[in-house]
């Protein structure tokens, strides 16, 4: 090949041709690498501008704090963390855009109500509950914020407030529109029904045999035998390979060193924490809880002071909302009342019921837990290895039963129908781990008859080759193995169909003129009353799907339904609007959710039309990082 390239350089007009190339490659590719070198730290972009990676990663790892805070200690999931992420960066996008919007606009927060917004945070208020500029400094360094930024972005905040609301302000619900859903739904409706049970019905004497026998042949699903297949199945797991592999102690030892930081047991702390809104709020509580109060008690207390309690069980140095009180909690001493500590969100005091120090795992407790870790490690690469010798097997058609011994195989021979089941009735031996199950069962009826060995991949590195050598289709039964089954059958379906007459003789007769009333005493049944109740739920005992039907009925108009054991029919004897307190109440709400529904997708359209004209990009790949 690079002789043949060499022998074309000759040409001229290869070499103009390769030249072209070249210019191609440094004005455009070095150049793009040159774009993403100079953008690699950019979690965004905005308007062709830097979106910086530090505010982004700050604002992720607050939510990472403040769930564990609500979750007690409890880290986040790997998809949570991959919202969070998203969310910090959509934040400080919509941020950027706001922010060149409220420079096109003009618009500029004025001093004093700056001053007015930084004296209203309770984080901020000393002792006396009174903005301290030794707490505002103080805070701020806590959570590595310099003053001059956190006055920007302030400032920022209240500038796109300025504009969120003038957009927003207008946005109100008609009040024909809220007047007509609120009077859909409240409005509650009354019913009478009749339930006409399948054992009610007077069972009919027993048909003679040819009406049996026809019953029988018509309905061959019910009598008949599940079509059953005989497979024979090769399985190659290192679940069953691994255990038949040898590890050697002193491998064993060498991964315990390996992985030594992973058996490394945190301090952890069970600590009970009250967060109050200022200073003097959190001395108040700290007195009651040290003047013998319970944590029961406190919560009560915590709730009346409009503070947050709550109980952080085994948390870790990271999983408290502040490093100050972290460092706190883990210096005090079990069962002793600590604070007022003040920190980023308010003023903490809180009491440790539980210390557990750092340690380490010993290898005696994880020896096992590591073995079976190599062990699989192992028989996964042994399957590596002789994959290529089993692909050259059945290449060349080798049959199930003839596979060469050192491929490792676990082989079975089985008939089963498609739930798993063989003939008598217990589940099939199908070797390997549950999930491979699913799979061979699947394969084993998609497979035609006959069909050379054909080999699956599943997933957890489970594969398995399947032929199936026999299909034995659905078989009637013989009537006198099943007589009994079909009488029961025959008279249950008798049952049914007497039933359904009556029921829609019923129907039939309200929709004549008659009430339900009246139809239901012609037929001897009596009739039952409900209501009034709304569209969330139907009284008993009534079947749930009855309740969509009933409010989509007229007054008066009849239905049925079949359940699980007859008939139901009912009727819609009323039907009342929502009126007094409970319309005005449901009137409030109502107008409230609907204006703030609106006022917010004006604004998420609004940030759209932002990020379109900014022409903003995400850098997918930080974005990955930051939640990794």
């Amino acid at each position: 090949m690079l002789s043949t390239i060499r022998q074309l350089l000759d040409n001229w007009i290869i070499r103009i041709f390769f030249g072209i190339l070249i210019i191609v490659f440094v004005f455009w590719g070095i150049a793009n690498v040159v774009t993403l070198i100079g953008s690699s730290t950019a979690v965004a972009t905005v308007a062709g501008n830097a979106v910086p990676l530090a505010p982004v990663q700050t604002a992720y790892q607050n939510e990472i704090n403040r769930y564990a805070a609500q979750s007690g200690g409890k880290p986040p999931s790997a998809t949570l963390r991959r919202i969070f992420a998203g969310q910090a960066v959509g934040q400080a996008i919509d941020r950027t855009t706001m922010a060149r919007e409220v420079t096109r606009l003009g618009v500029a927060a004025a001093p004093n109500a700056l001053r007015k917004q930084i004296f209203a945070i309770a984080a901020f208020q000393g002792t006396d509950g009174k903005f301290s500029k030794t707490t505002f400094n103080q805070v701020l360094a806590e959570n590595h914020i310099a003053p001059n930024q956190f006055m920007a972005e302030l400032a920022s905040s209240i500038n796109a407030d300025q504009v969120v609301q003038a957009i927003s302000a207008g946005a109100i619900a008609p009040t024909p529109l809220v007047h007509q859903l609120s009077n859909f739904l409240g409005q509650s409706r009354s019913a009478a029904y009749v339930e006409l049970p399948f054992a009610a019905a007077t069972a009919p004497n027993p048909p003679a045999l040819p009406v049996l026998r026809r019953f029988w042949r018509n309905h061959p699903g019910r009598f008949s035998t599940p079509e059953q297949r005989t497979i024979q199945v090769a399985v190659l797991a290192p679940s069953l390979l691994a255990p038949t592999l040898t590890v050697s102690q002193a491998a064993i030892a060498a991964q315990y060193q390996t992985d030594l930081a992973r058996y490394q047991t945190p301090a952890k702390r069970t600590v009970e924490i009250i967060t109050a809104e200022s200073a003097a709020s959190a001395k108040t509580l700290a007195s009651a809880w040290r003047g013998g109060k319970d944590w029961q008690a406190m919560k009560k207390a915590a709730n009346a002071a409009t503070a947050t309690a709550v109980t952080f069980k085994d948390a870790h140095t990271d999983s408290l909302p502040s490093g100050r009180l972290s460092k706190a909690v883990f210096a005090a001493s079990p069962d002793i009342v600590t604070g007022p500590i003040t920190g980023a969100i308010g003023t903490y005091i809180f009491k440790v019921t539980a210390a557990t120090p750092a340690g380490a795992t010993p290898l005696a407790q994880v020896a096992d837990q590591i073995k079976a870790k190599l062990q699989l490690r192992a028989a996964r690469a042994k399957i590596d290895a002789i994959m290529p010798k089993l692909q050259d097997a059945l290449a060349g058609n080798t049959p199930l039963d003839k596979m060469p011994a050192d491929l490792h195989l676990t082989m079975a021979t089985v008939t089963l129908d498609a739930q798993g089941m063989q003939p008598d009735g217990t589940p099939a031996a199908i070797p390997g781990p549950p999930a491979l199950r699913g799979a061979v069962l699947k394969a084993a009826f998609t497979t035609a008859q006959g069909a050379a060995p054909a080999f699956h991949k599943t997933p957890g590195d489970n594969d398995f080759i399947l032929s199936v050598n026999k299909i034995t289709p659905p078989q009637l039964k013989p009537y006198d193995s099943v007589k009994h089954a079909v009488l029961a059958d025959w008279t249950a379906h008798q049952l049914e169909h007497a039933q359904n007459i009556a029921a829609a003789q019923l129907v039939s007769a309200v929709k004549s003129g008659q009430t339900l009333a009246q139809a239901a005493s012609a037929a001897g049944l009596p009739v039952t009353l409900v209501g009034p109740f709304g569209r969330s739920k139907l009284p008993k005992p009534l079947p749930k799907r009855l309740l969509p039907i009933l409010f989509a009925l007229k007054q008066g108009q009849p239905t049925m339904v079949e359940t699980r054991i007859g008939f139901v029919v009912a009727t819609v004897t009323a039907i009342t609007p929502p009126s007094g307190q409970i319309a005005d109440n449901l009137h409030t709400q109502l107008a409230k959710v609907l204006d703030n529904s609106m006022q917010t997708a004006i604004l998420q359209s609004f940030a759209t039309g932002l990020r379109h004209r900014d022409h903003v990009k995400i850098n997918a790949k930080i974005l990955h990082q930051i939640s990794s």
